[in-house]
């Protein structure tokens, strides 16, 4: 299917289209979004290609999760149904083509608090805390079972990618090859805290500060789709120490200014509590372990990686070779914050 402005706005009725749509970047790497003005105002248009069924599964959890927020009144944009056929939130005309549409939000995310803007972090991050404590009250429960929940790769899975690189001669084997100790470690880790199995419901699951936005009527939530099931205090404690780095990736910061007004906000708010230890970074592991493995994926080609996305996904995994280690190291300290 040749998508284009008039066939979408026929499919979804956001309007008229005034023109052509406008591309958007994510932080000036690669995006499948753009953005549609229409005679009902402005739209994101967002595309993607079916992946399997492991990909229809996610899309229905996206829309589980998103639509249970947007009737909770959370601020976010408006996501439009879509006609059928549909797999959640994403029309599917035919064959693997996909395609959604939400309303536009006018305003800038929190990757542009520079020195300046300083005392807004602590706002944004009690903002964040009461969001996430909401989230974590929707009832979601119920299908937040193991198959929602981000994987952990077996230690032998990481070795095959590190030996593929390898035989290829491939620039990011080096610093995928550094990073097979504190891969270890942080998996470790995870083990441990998984096996009392704590109480998973759906999450955001990409909570930072490119998805916060400052809009005319406040703070909101956009991009819904890393929604996963996850334990809501490790959720928590993963996006406050996320929330201190301006940009995504496999980095944390353990700034007391953030860390302990969300934390506050989110218990605050009746956020479900968990141990004040080592283990409550389980979460935050994980997901730094999820983005190095898909970066290394894309590095190497997979996923129908095109030149500009091995070349941001080399980068990220270069990147979590410098932080990574200092991250785990850094785990019993950032633990008192969290008291």
């Amino acid at each position: 299917m040749d998508l284009d402005p008039a066939r979408v706005a026929a499919a979804f009725g956001p309007g008229r289209p005034l023109g052509q749509w406008r591309p958007l970047s994510s932080g000036g790497h690669p995006s499948d979004s753009r953005m549609l003005s229409t005679t009902r105002g402005r739209w994101v248009v967002r595309t993607d290609r079916l992946l399997g069924d492991w990909h229809r599964g996610h899309a229905h959890r996206v829309h589980r999760l998103e639509s249970a927020a947007w009737r909770a009144g959370i601020p976010m944009p408006r996501p439009l149904e879509p006609p059928a056929p549909a797999i959640g939130y994403w029309h599917n005309p035919e064959g693997q083509t996909l395609v959604r549409v939400s309303r536009w939000l006018d305003g800038r995310d929190l990757r542009q608090l520079g020195a300046s803007s300083r005392p807004s972090l602590p706002e944004a991050a009690r903002w964040v805390g009461t969001t996430l404590a909401r989230i974590a009250l929707l009832d979601t429960e119920i299908g937040a079972g193991p198959e929602d929940e981000t994987a952990l790769h077996p230690l032998a899975d990481w070795h095959e990618w590190v030996a593929e690189a390898e035989a290829a001669d491939h620039p990011v084997a080096a610093p995928a090859r550094s990073l097979l100790p504190v891969i270890e470690e942080a998996t470790a880790l995870v083990r441990e805290a998984r096996q009392g199995r704590p109480r998973t419901v759906l999450v955001h699951g990409d909570t930072s500060r490119a998805n916060v936005l400052r809009t005319p009527a406040g703070y909101a939530l956009i991009d819904w789709e890393g929604a996963r099931a996850d334990v809501p205090w490790w959720e928590a404690v993963n996006v406050a120490f996320r929330l201190a780095t301006p940009f995504n990736g496999p980095a944390a910061e353990g700034d007391p200014q953030v860390v302990r007004p969300l934390i506050a906000a989110y218990l605050d708010r009746g956020g479900p509590a968990g141990p004040a230890d080592v283990s409550a970074f389980a979460g935050m592991l994980r997901s730094q372990l999820a983005v190095v493995a898909w970066c290394l994926w894309l590095a190497l080609g997979h996923r129908r990686a095109d030149p500009a996305r091995r070349t941001f996904g080399q980068g990220i995994v270069a990147s979590a070779a410098q932080d990574m280690p200092r991250v785990v190291r850094s785990l019993d300290g950032w633990a008192a914050l969290l008291r």
